[in-house]
């Protein structure tokens, strides 16, 4: 039996990877498990605002996407959105690298339309989530991959050789773009 479930494996790097403070991450933990349960792989977690300038927490799954809102003053920590990614509707998102960040727009199942600015620390990590945007609403089955903990910087990885030079190129143009 494993020491840590699938979503505390995937949870706790990507909060690392979005460097997220760990007050943030302790009011806002216990929302996010309900909603995914223990079992779903966490791709991407991030900070993210919306026109009413609330802070929320934005997580992405391999089956669900999950917003967390924080009040101003008590800062607790409120179910803003809940939902499958196939109960999703009219997905657009604008990566805009002078602002190092994406503007991210879903239509609930309810007919809600919602719009988050989703401010990150790095092109990197602006590239990292857009990655797994089109991974999650793009592929045919949503397939994404959990986000993993970063590699020291001397460690060695190994890629497979790709198929065709057009991949070849696609990896040499855009390195970073892997959810690790």
């Amino acid at each position: 039996m494993e020491a840590l479930d699938t979503f505390s494996r995937t949870f706790l790097p990507a909060t690392a990877l979005a460097k997220l403070p760990d007050g943030t991450v302790a009011r806002h933990v216990q929302v996010l498990r309900r909603c995914a349960g223990d079992r779903d792989a966490v791709a991407v977690v991030a900070r993210c605002t919306t026109s009413r300038g609330r802070r929320n927490v934005l997580m992405l799954t391999r089956n669900r996407l999950v917003v967390t809102s924080e009040s101003a003053v008590l800062r607790r920590v409120a179910l803003h959105l809940n939902a499958d990614l196939h109960q999703l509707a009219d997905v657009t998102w604008t990566p805009e690298p002078d602002r190092v960040g994406i503007q991210l727009g879903v239509t609930a199942i309810d007919g809600v339309r919602e719009n988050f600015w989703i401010r990150l620390g790095s092109k990197a990590e602006m590239w990292r989530l857009d990655e797994a945007l089109k991974q999650a609403f793009r592929t045919p089955l949503g397939v994404i991959e959990p986000a993993r903990t970063p590699k020291p910087a001397g460690a060695r990885t190994t890629i497979a050789a790709p198929a065709t030079a057009r991949a070849t190129a696609a990896v040499k143009a855009r390195p970073e773009l892997r959810l690790a």
